[in-house]
């Protein structure tokens, strides 16, 4: 991300390595459709992850795409704000 700067050999010695996995944006998806008042979570999140991989494979790569976890969780508090905006809406 912008503004990031590498951390010098002296600091980098203060901390001790570790392994990192890609997260799980299925199951994060699906749990913070749930925690917004979704009921059918687990469907709108496999739409939702199926929308938002294909559309990382056909739209052009540029950078002011961000197909990362934060733009996922933006997405979905957006959609757990006009939720609960709109209770008599369906899913």
């Amino acid at each position: 991300y912008a503004g990031r700067t590498e951390l010098p050999e002296s600091v980098k010695a203060l901390f001790r390595p570790c392994a990192m996995i890609t997260p799980d944006m299925d199951l994060i998806c699906e749990i913070m459709l749930m925690s917004e008042g979704y009921s059918n979570g687990k469907v709108l999140a496999r739409k939702f992850m199926m929308l938002y991989r294909l559309s990382e494979a056909l739209l052009s790569a540029q950078k002011h795409y961000d197909w990362k976890l934060r733009a996922v969780k933006t997405t979905l508090n957006v959609a757990g704000g006009m939720k609960r905006a709109d209770r008599t809406s369906t899913e």
